[in-house]
């Protein structure tokens, strides 16, 4: 028996399990399994939350598993949630499962109370705390104020604030955890590539013009969603191409990824992706281990780039055939914005909140408010200025804590930031629920990457 919990601890604490569970996810995801998949990568947790101490383990299945969910039964209002979630058996299914995991982490959570680790005075918890806090009271004064404001934000701060939390106090850090994590981002980038080129051999449809925009989907998400992540975990692969034995194999994974965000027809995607490959690039030639054969591979790609261009000139034009037809529009943003813009004029301290008197049929998604596609507009609109005070402190504290104490890993979840916040200047994903789990872990391992080097 001691044997084979030494075994078990081995392989959860191993590069192993991460990639048991992203092969999980995506043969869940293409053969639309999607709940059962789901409810296996959860309950995979619960051997570890019973015999592990450290909880870097669940790393994966937290970020992994939304992305297993498929295209069946997609509807673009709905995402066809309602059909494949909230029936019978599912439910039961799912309630089932959730009590079995949850009573695993209190038992892993009591187990391991006296040894967890104490959060530092200056944290970023403490910028994390305030923004969420602040968030609470949204819209407390509208008159079109709803318990909807408050339940919303417990659920936002619970995968950002509350993930930070766990996995600072419950994560033994050492000098490969961040790397670790760093590894569960390259993962979960890959994961939504190869999703992303399934679709393109199954569902994805094609016109005259080339790719139809609005069958890029991925049942998770539609082609804004899928730009945006892969844009936000792109820099991942860099890190290791920079710092890591065999950094061309990161190198060439970066460049599929990057590959991945055209390939999305995400346009906001594409311009912070675009912006986030050539800062990776340039960390690559000036630092890391590798940086004279990322040198070389670099002029070399760019050499074979432009002769494979020439000759696939056709395709690419074909590719790039509906971004081009969008060209510079603003996709209805600038009318979100004033919408935003005037609800906070109607309420300038605490915002009109979350859900506002805004109704619109086209733009319902059920659970999901309606976001206006800007983070400062949208902090401004729901919170007010409080709240967009509360956000500039939170974003001030994570500026000052990438100019302290420079790491490598800081040099690439910075440009993830970068992109990722730059991206939410003209898209919603920072509200939305699963982003917030790479959110909180990424500023984690910046934090504790300058730890590592004290």
């Amino acid at each position: 028996m001691t044997a084979l919990k030494t075994r078990l601890r081995f392989f959860y604490n191993s590069a192993f399990y991460p990639i048991l569970v992203v092969l999980l996810a995506f043969i869940g995801h293409v053969t639309e399994f999607d709940v059962a998949f789901m409810a296996l990568i959860l309950l995979s947790m619960v051997p570890a939350l019973l015999l592990c101490n450290n909880l870097r383990f669940a790393v994966m299945p937290i970020l992994g598993i939304v992305f297993t969910v498929s295209i069946k039964d997609y509807k673009p209002n709905n995402h066809g949630l309602e059909e494949r979630f909230l029936n019978a058996g599912t439910l039961i299914a799912g309630g089932i499962t959730v009590a079995i995991l949850v009573s695993a982490v209190i038992f892993f959570l009591i187990r391991n109370r006296k040894t967890c680790n104490r959060l530092p005075k200056n944290g970023l918890w403490l910028g994390l705390d305030v923004f969420c806090g602040v968030m609470l009271v949204n819209g407390i004064f509208s008159q079109n104020y709803t318990p909807m404001n408050f339940l919303y934000v417990i659920l936002i701060s619970a995968t950002i604030l509350g993930i930070y939390l766990l996995f600072a106090l419950y994560t033994q850090f050492d000098g490969k955890t961040v790397d670790y994590f760093m590894f569960c981002f390259l993962l979960a980038g890959l994961l939504i590539s190869a999703e992303l080129i399934w679709a393109y051999f199954t569902t994805v449809r094609f016109d005259a013009n080339g790719v139809v925009k609005g069958s890029v989907v991925l049942g998770w998400g539609i082609w804004t969603a899928i730009g945006g992540m892969l844009a936000f975990l792109m820099p991942a692969c860099f890190y290791f191409a920079a710092s890591h034995k065999h950094g061309w194999i990161g190198y060439l994974l970066g460049l599929l990824e990057f590959f991945c965000i055209v390939l999305s027809q995400s346009r906001g995607a594409l311009l912070f992706g675009a912006l986030a490959l050539v800062l990776c690039i340039l960390v690559l030639f000036f630092q890391g281990k590798n940086k004279k054969k990322n040198r070389i591979i670099t002029l070399a790609l760019i050499a074979v780039g432009i002769v494979g261009v020439i000759l696939l000139w056709d395709k690419v034009i074909a590719l790039l055939g509906n971004l081009k037809s969008f060209g510079l529009s603003d996709n209805g943003r600038y009318e979100k914005w004033t919408i935003g813009w005037n609800h906070f004029l109607d309420y300038p301290i605490f915002g009109s909140g979350f859900y506002d008197s805004f109704v619109d049929p086209a733009f319902e998604h059920g659970f999901d408010p309606y976001l206006y596609h800007n983070n400062l507009i949208q902090m401004l609109a729901a919170c007010g200025i409080v709240g967009l005070l509360a956000y500039l402190f939170h974003r001030i504290q994570t500026v000052a804590l990438f100019f302290k104490r420079p790491t490598m890993q800081k040099y690439f979840i910075a440009i993830a930031l970068i992109a990722f916040l730059g991206f939410n200047l003209l898209d919603v994903l920072f509200f939305k629920f699963y982003p917030g789990f790479f959110y909180a872990l990424m500023l984690l391992s910046a934090e504790k990457s300058e730890d590592m080097t004290a």
